[in-house]
C-alpha cells in the first residue's frame, strides 16, 4: 500500500503516541494528532488527510460519532473507529455514521495494518462506484452529449460507428457526420464500454454492430478501413455472434 496521511483523534497521550509508531512502522504519515473535534477539524483543513482514525469517547462537547458525520460530509475521508467501548449500543450508534473499519482496544501493528489497508480499499471501491454512477447519469435516453467548441450536441449511441483518436481530441464518426471532441480514446472508451462498442486499437473504438466484415487485421465499418491490434483481437472476436 502506499504511503497514506493519517490524522489520530484520540485523547489520550499514551494511546495516540503507540499510534504514532504504529503508523511510523507502517510508514504512514501522521499529519496531526487531536484530543478534540476542533482541533481535528483544523487539521483536516489545513493538511487533508486520506485516512482518519477516530476514538469514540473524546474530549469536548462534540464526540467521535459526531465527528465522524462532520469529516464524512464536509471532507469525504474514509475514517476508523478506534475505542474500547464494543456495547451493542456504541456499535450500532456509530455503525450508522459509515465507518470504514472498527478497532477494539487493545490492538497492535497487525490489526491497525487490516484495518487500514480495508479500510482506503473500501473507500476506492466506493469512490469508483460513485463515478461510473455520475458518469452514466450523463448517458441520457441512449445518447451522449458531446461537446464541440462552444455546443452540446446529442448523439444517439447506437448512431456512433467508430471512435478515432485524433491526439488530445477524439472523432466520434457517425453515418453522416463526424464530431471533434476535446477528450482521450480512453475516456470515450470508459463512456461507451456498458453499450455495444469495444476498443480494437489504440486509435479505435468500434461499434461492434456495424461492423461489415473482418479481415486478419484489419475490420470493415461503411467503407472505413480500421486496423485490430492483436492484443485487442480475442477480446472483439470473444464478443461476436459467431456460427
Amino acid at each position: 500500500m502506499s504511503k497514506l496521511k493519517v490524522l489520530i483523534v484520540e485523547d489520550d497521550l499514551l494511546i495516540s503516541e503507540s499510534l504514532k509508531d504504529i503508523l511510523r512502522i507502517l510508514n504512514h504519515q501522521v499529519v496531526g494528532v487531536a484530543d478534540n473535534a476542533d482541533t481535528a477539524i483544523d487539521i483536516c483543513n489545513k493538511d487533508l488527510p486520506d485516512l482518519a482514525l477516530l476514538d469514540i469517547q473524546i474530549s469536548g462537547d462534540i464526540d467521535g460519532v459526531e465527528l465522524a458525520e462532520i469529516i464524512r460530509d464536509q471532507f469525504d475521508i474514509p475514517f476508523i473507529f478506534t475505542t474500547a467501548y464494543a456495547d451493542n449500543e456504541t456499535v450500532l450508534r456509530a455503525r450508522d455514521k459509515g465507518p470504514f473499519g472498527y478497532l477494539v482496544k487493545p490492538y497492535g501493528v497487525k490489526e491497525v495494518n487490516a484495518a487500514i489497508q480495508i479500510a482506503k480499499a473500501s473507500f476506492d471501491r466506493l469512490k469508483t462506484a460513485e463515478k461510473a454512477a455520475i458518469n452514466m447519469s450523463k448517458i441520457v435516453d441512449n445518447s451522449l452529449f458531446l461537446k464541440v467548441d462552444s455546443k452540446l450536441i446529442k448523439v444517439k449511441i447506437e448512431d456512433i460507428l467508430f471512435v478515432e483518436a485524433k491526439g488530445d481530441y477524439a472523432l466520434f464518426k457517425t453515418k453522416t457526420k463526424g464530431y471533434i471532441v476535446h477528450t482521450t480514446i480512453k475516456h470515450a472508451e470508459d463512456r461507451l464500454s456498458s453499450f455495444n462498442f469495444q476498443k480494437v486499437h489504440r486509435s479505435y473504438i468500434v461499434n461492434i454492430s456495424k461492423i461489415v466484415d473482418i479481415e486478419e487485421s484489419n475490420l470493415l465499418i461503411e467503407d472505413k478501413v480500421i486496423p485490430i491490434s492483436r492484443a485487442n483481437k480475442e477480446t472483439l472476436i470473444n464478443r461476436l455472434n459467431l456460427l
